[in-house]
């Protein structure tokens, strides 16, 4: 099941719950004079609805981010990365040239992380000019005041000027980091797919 999917039943999950909640609320209230009528349903089918609305929203988001995917994978650097620099190679086909691309790398870690990571991106177009080079320190950003903190993600958008194979380098510069997410859109693609769990 695709992670569209997932966004749009866990909004009519939500939406069934909460909207058979205030059903439920308002057929026991004890305050309520005479018999229950269909009109004061509306709050619970109000409830219901914006749930659905906002999970169709998130589908047509998540599947619009998953058709213009031409690369994307996860690379499990757990294994060296207190070792580093750790370099992975990854190898992509450029279908549309002359499209804008999106590159987002994402170093993950499988506890919460306390200090910045230094990561170092380059990436060679097929006609073998670098459209991306650079090291780059990516802060922690924290969700809430007890979430998990995790570190930004790198992000740069190219154009290349032909088809054919490119070349990303991402090199992890410090230790801690057990994986790296990895993503290459293509604005004109139109049947990508995610990389499983994304």
């Amino acid at each position: 099941m695709s992670t569209s999917w997932i966004l749009f039943l866990s909004a009519a999950g939500c939406g069934l719950l909460f909207a058979g909640c205030g059903l439920w609320a308002q057929l026991v209230d004890g305050t309520r004079s005479g018999p229950y009528r269909p009109r004061e349903a509306f709050l619970p089918v109000g409830i219901l609805a914006f749930c659905l609305a906002f999970g169709g929203l998130a589908f047509l988001i998540d599947s619009g981010v998953a058709e213009t995917t031409l690369y994307e994978t996860v690379e499990d650097t757990a294994a060296v990365s207190d070792d580093p620099p750790v370099t992975g190679v990854h190898r992509f086909g450029v279908q549309h040239p002359g499209a804008r691309h999106d590159l987002l790398v994402a170093p993950e870690s499988s506890i919460s992380v306390d200090d910045p990571v230094r990561v170092r991106v380059r990436l060679s177009t097929p006609d073998g000019l670098v459209a991306v080079d650079e090291e780059r320190t990516l802060d922690v950003r924290c969700e809430g005041l007890t979430g998990p903190c995790e570190w930004d993600t790198f992000t740069a958008d190219f154009v290349p000027a032909s088809a054919g194979d490119g070349e990303l380098r991402v090199t992890v510069l410090d230790p801690g980091v057990t994986r790296v997410h990895v993503r290459i859109g293509d604005e004109e693609k139109t049947d990508g797919e995610r990389a499983p769990g994304y």
